[in-house]
């Protein structure tokens, strides 16, 4: 046991080291969503946001940071996805047989801290209106508020360090290294939308957080995990990136369809 805990990466998960993104739906894109910005139409603010034209004012992309931001840092607890075979069963002669049907697979829940602002209530309240609206007894459209959820798990003490000149109170430059922190798995889900959202209970009791509870249902989901063999090594030599003079993801070796989930951290 020891042997594999000291080899790095075969020493045991943590469990609240995680990320939680959320990737705003179109329907929360356009004129009406949280991230419409009042002074331009929807047509230049989806060029905005896709950096097709300068950001002038910033109110758009702060507004995006913002969500990124209160998605991820209030996300209290999250389940990671089951997966299920389907079955059938046949009987010709002797012992029944079952071969596979078809996969299932489980509901995807986050518990959120709410802030004062009831950031993700109203958010939530946004999606879920525009998905299936109680005003006009309509659906949207599937493409339209169905959206990509993705799970980032994150380990302490990756075997790369990086480096930098930092200056000193006396004037002098010395040279500081910060550990990074690596993504050791990553769940997307596809075509996630949210179906249920907890009541809210108050009362007069002693004071408590308040937390709100979001069930997804999506179409698939895919795990992948970094390739690159050195990330949790142990022991072993670390590898030294200098922070000043080199893109971080080339000195990692990380390919480059991997750039949208891989992550490090200091």
């Amino acid at each position: 046991m020891r042997e594999l805990i000291g080899s790095g990466n075969k020493s045991p998960a943590r469990s609240n080291l995680f990320q939680v993104a959320i990737d705003p739906p179109p329907v929360m894109s356009s004129i009406g969503g949280l991230f419409h910005s009042k002074d331009v139409t929807g047509i230049e603010f989806l060029d905005k946001l896709l950096g097709l034209v300068g950001i002038e004012d910033q109110t758009t992309m702060k507004r995006y940071r913002e969500h990124v931001e209160m998605m991820n840092f209030y996300a209290d607890t999250v389940s990671i996805p089951g997966r299920r075979i389907t079955v059938g069963t046949v009987r010709d002669v002797g012992a029944m047989r079952r071969f596979a049907t078809d996969t299932t697979f489980s509901e995807m829940q986050v518990s959120f801290l709410l802030p004062k602002d009831m950031y993700h209530r109203e958010y939530f309240e946004r999606w879920m209106n525009y998905t299936a609206s109680d005003s006009e007894n309509r659906v949207g459209f599937y493409d339209q508020y169905t959206s990509k959820v993705r799970i980032i798990k994150w380990e302490l003490g990756s075997n790369y360090v990086g480096k930098r000149k930092q200056r000193q109170d006396n004037g002098e430059n010395a040279t500081a290294r910060q550990r990074f922190n690596g993504v050791s798995a990553c769940w997307t889900m596809y075509g996630a939308f949210p179906f249920d959202m907890s009541a809210i209970t108050l009362n007069n009791g002693p004071t408590d957080l308040i937390k709100l509870d979001i069930s997804f249902y999506y179409e698939r989901y895919r795990m992948d995990t970094p390739n690159n063999a050195k990330m949790f090594k142990g022991a072993i030599e670390d590898v030294v990136i200098d922070m000043e003079n080199t893109r971080v993801l080339d000195a990692l070796s990380i390919d480059t369809g991997l750039n949208n989930f891989v992550g490090f951290g200091l």
